[in-house]
């Protein structure tokens, strides 16, 4: 799926006791934030707390998601070739709790408000905006984003974050069909499949950044806590990832009491380095990893107030083809960087 998505301006007006008119400064709603929150220090530093999501029923909650991407690829055969990605993706989304039970479980409802995509490509631009990209052709190419805009979907999460159900992604796959014209000519296994690419690719990512996983037990300043992912396979390797969190401090905003941490992974890799397919013997490098970030969770409001994580993947590997008739080898170094920005509007 592309990766694309929002900017949106408001003017407001005032009225002035003369009843004249006078003009507000633009609002982007796009402008995100990559500094750290101001705080002060709260007055029971040492103490235990229970790090709990509890989002009130009925009251929206509006966070701008930020995902700013630099990949970096090149290619050496006879020739080079050099990829130069640069990329800001920004939702707006807006969380409803509709249903909270005896023991916690949220139900909220997901929408996709706005959504913003600049990006440049070996110096050739991108751009899409919802409600401002208006040609037929744009839509077209750009109809992923299209497709996600006030269709929302609903979810089921706990007090720690940990999601239980993710359902009602129908009408964001009905609509992209529609829009790519293939309502029509696709079976139900097909269209099975895209729903789960959807949900599991683009939806459950988005919302993991908003419902990170939280530790079941009271935690304290210096205490730290470990989450394993499940092992995936990348490339020729198998990857373990475990996500560590520290608890720096409590510290307040304003009158709500805030528990800041950081946050960091780990990376187990195991496998062979060579594989060889039609003739063509790959050689890889292990992959090298590096995660961190900080979270500033409000324990007043029950929610993650911001956090900011930085990723970056490193590979490379060489390629060596033999026949009969020539001889070929090659080599791909790549580099790929994401900082995710999470703010509660």
């Amino acid at each position: 799926m592309k990766y694309i998505l929002i900017l949106l301006f408001t003017i407001l007006t005032i009225t002035g006791c003369n009843s004249s008119k006078k003009p507000v400064k633009e609002i982007d709603k796009f402008a995100f934030d990559t500094t750290k929150v101001k705080t002060s220090p709260s007055a029971e530093p040492n103490k235990s707390v229970l790090l709990e999501y509890k989002l009130e029923k009925g009251k929206e909650y509006k966070y701008r998601l930020t995902t700013i991407t630099r990949s970096t690829q090149i290619l050496k055969t006879d020739t080079t070739l050099v990829r130069d990605v640069r990329q800001k993706l920004i939702y707006i989304v807006k969380l409803l709790p509709v249903d909270i039970d005896k023991n916690g479980v949220m139900e909220i409802q997901f929408t996709f408000s706005d959504i913003k995509l600049e990006a440049d490509a070996n110096g050739k631009h991108f751009m899409y905006e919802s409600g401002v990209t208006k040609d037929s052709i744009e839509i077209l190419k750009y109809a992923d984003y299209v497709s996600m805009i006030n269709n929302p979907f609903t979810i089921r999460v706990n007090k720690n974050g940990e999601m239980l159900e993710l359902f009602r992604a129908d009408r964001m796959l009905t609509k992209l069909l529609d829009l790519q014209g293939y309502s029509d000519s696709i079976n139900k296994v097909q269209k099975n499949e895209l729903k789960n690419n959807l949900v599991e690719g683009v939806l459950k990512p988005l919302v993991f950044q908003i419902f990170r996983k939280l530790p079941t037990h009271k935690v304290a300043k210096d205490s730290t806590w470990e989450f394993y992912k499940p092992a995936s396979k990348f490339m020729v390797y198998l990857m373990q990832n475990t996500n560590t969190y520290k608890f720096n401090s409590l510290v307040k905003i304003g009158n709500n009491e805030i528990a800041h941490l950081t946050d960091g992974m780990k990376t187990k890799i195991s496998g062979k380095s060579t594989f060889t397919e039609k003739g063509i013997k790959y050689k890889f490098n292990k992959p090298e990893t590096l995660a961190n970030g900080y979270i500033y969770f409000n324990l007043t409001k029950g929610c993650i107030q911001k956090a900011k994580r930085y990723t970056k993947l490193s590979l490379f590997f060489t390629m060596d083809a033999k026949t009969p008739t020539f001889t070929q080898k090659g080599s791909k170094d790549a580099v790929i960087e994401n900082t995710y920005l999470v703010e509660l509007l």
